[in-house]
């Protein structure tokens, strides 16, 4: 009888093994990223002062997410659900070239979109891009258009078509390392928010409230 009793353990010790057995495999913990304001101060220099109005960049709903896209090709990307963004992009982006502006532009305020009603501004940036992301030959491409606008409903004071990119990047079996990859994007954002300073100190003095005198 005893000797049933161990063999009948014995059996069920073995149906239940698998069942009991725990995988040591870990999964992969995602990693959250952050676009930073990379801008360095200009040379003292005279500038228009006032105020300067950001609004909400604009980016294709694709990259509207939480995770890092790589464009493989026109057709193809690939989304990494372990390299995350702290923050919506299109907010970080806003955020980025805000910050930048401030750092170019020290004669100038620079607000964020939403501002109070009838804030007197010296314009409104406007930034519309189509590409913000790695791409598959491992170049990070930032691509669209900005414009300045005035305040009313006139047509834009400056408007013009953006193209820039860095790399190519060191390219591994799953495309460009997410840190690389953001950094870039980190410094293509200070060439763009350059460009947009450069055209608000262009401006002519008496464009907007809160200029100085010609």
């Amino acid at each position: 009888m005893r000797t049933r009793i161990v063999a009948a353990l014995g059996v069920a010790g073995l149906a239940l093994g698998p069942v009991g057995c725990v995988s040591l495999k870990r999964t992969p913990e995602a990693q959250f990223y952050v676009l930073r304001s990379l801008a360095e101060p200009p040379p003292a220099q005279a500038g228009a002062g006032g105020q300067v109005g950001v609004l909400a960049v604009r980016l294709p709903g694709y990259l509207d997410r939480a995770q890092l896209v790589t464009e493989l090709d026109d057709h193809r990307l690939r989304i990494d659900e372990y390299a995350r963004w702290a923050e919506l992009l299109p907010s970080a982006v806003t955020r980025t070239v805000a910050e930048n502006l401030a750092i170019l532009l020290p004669e100038t305020r620079v607000l964020q979109y939403p501002w109070r009603a009838h804030e007197p501004l010296r314009c409104r940036v406007a930034v519309d891009l189509r590409v913000l992301a790695p791409q598959g030959d491992g170049t990070v491409r930032l691509e669209g258009r900005w414009s300045l606008l005035p305040e009313g409903e006139e047509g834009p004071l400056v408007i013009r078509p953006v193209a820039l990119r860095r790399g190519p990047l060191p390219v591994g079996t799953q495309g460009i390392a997410s840190g690389p990859a953001v950094e870039a994007m980190s410094e293509l954002l200070a060439d763009l928010s350059r460009e947009i300073a450069a055209a608000v100190r262009a401006l002519p003095a008496g464009r907007g409230p809160g200029a100085p005198d010609p």
